[in-house]
């Protein structure tokens, strides 16, 4: 398709209804006295954003113009930013307030009032968006060019270690072998755990997480509170990182977990979900949620990036790429799970 669209317009892709984009050309933005307009260069998508296309997120209805996992450069700056154009950036997604205790804690994603670029505010699978300086993140040289778009679901990752607070002796378990499970599996590793449990049911997924060094179990032939039994300990494993969503791996993390153990919830969890009130209470054990990011993960996840942390994995391993005119491919083959990588990435 040739685009002819004009200097001072952008191409956009909207999400009208359920499972229907229109690709649209809009005004490219200006930047406020505190804004940056990026030029995005790639964009990821989620499990999230898979939701909303679906339509079955638990909140975000179309028209909407997703996309989060942004990676680009400064095309234009307000007046009041000391960052220069052409600077490499990615996005810092969650915008909160900017008052009350969360976002002065540092921890915008918590805030009452936080609105979220690719849902409230326009994303990134459109050719330009318009952040607060404050939220467009310099990418250091170190990142590779091709792991940039990564910077953010690798966040997440990082994110749910950090509320887990895994100690070096203790054995962990990770649900789910997509991107974010063996993030997390490989940032364990990175911090010195060992023998790490990946459980997942997609036969192809578990071959990667067992070449990876990881060690792999069927959840579809083996309840995983029987693997660990057997792998770990009868008792349970130290730390269980649900990064699957959903009831049943909730509940298999809960049941894998040892008494005084901790369950972390990564993946998206439903509305309402079931809890075993005496393994939580009489087991001693914790359930820790786990929301995004903060500011502070982003350079964790550019620092262990640029350390090599996806180096057991080629990029085409990692990334399916579709340019902007087959949105809808990208779409498809991540919700039907034809990817031939752990994500698919829209180049615009």
């Amino acid at each position: 398709m040739t685009d002819t669209t004009s200097a001072t317009e952008q191409r956009a892709v909207v999400l009208t209804a359920p499972k229907r984009f229109e690709l649209r050309k809009l005004r490219t933005p200006s930047p406020g006295p505190d804004d940056v307009v990026i030029r995005v260069d790639e964009c990821g998508i989620c499990g999230s954003d898979i939701k909303m296309y679906a339509g079955t997120h638990a909140f975000m209805r179309p028209p909407i113009v997703m996309g989060h996992e942004i990676a680009g450069t400064i095309s234009m700056v307000g007046a009041g930013v000391e960052l220069a154009e052409g600077t490499p950036v990615t996005v810092f997604p969650p915008v909160g307030c900017g008052t009350c205790f969360h976002c002065r804690s540092g921890r915008e994603q918590l805030c009452e009032e936080m609105e979220f670029f690719g849902g409230q505010r326009a994303g990134g699978l459109a050719s330009h968006i318009v952040v607060p300086a404050s939220h467009a993140v310099s990418i250091p040289s170190e990142v590779p060019a091709d792991l940039r778009v990564l910077i953010e679901p690798v966040s997440v990752a990082v994110h749910g270690v950090t509320r887990g607070a895994p100690a070096l002796e203790e054995r962990a378990v990770v649900i789910g072998a997509g991107a974010i499970g063996l993030f997390t599996a490989l940032i364990l590793r990175h911090l010195g755990l060992q023998e790490i449990v990946v459980a997942e049911i997609d036969p192809s997924r578990l071959v990667r997480a067992e070449r990876l060094g990881f060690i792999p179990v069927d959840t579809s032939r083996e309840m995983l509170q029987h693997a660990v039994a057997r792998l770990i300990r009868p008792e349970g494993a130290d730390c269980v990182f649900e990064c699957a969503g959903g009831q049943h791996a909730i509940t298999s993390a809960i049941l894998a977990t040892r008494k005084g153990g901790r369950t972390i919830v990564v993946g998206n969890a439903p509305p309402t979900i079931e809890i075993d009130g005496l393994a939580l209470q009489r087991g001693d054990r914790t359930i820790i949620g786990v929301l995004m990011y903060d500011l502070a993960d982003f350079v964790t996840a550019m620092n262990l990036l640029s350390e090599g942390l996806l180096d057991g994995l080629t990029t085409f391993e990692m990334i399916s790429r579709y340019t902007i005119d087959h949105v809808a491919n990208a779409f498809r083959d991540a919700k039907s799970g034809r990817l031939t990588g752990l994500k698919a990435v829209v180049e615009l």
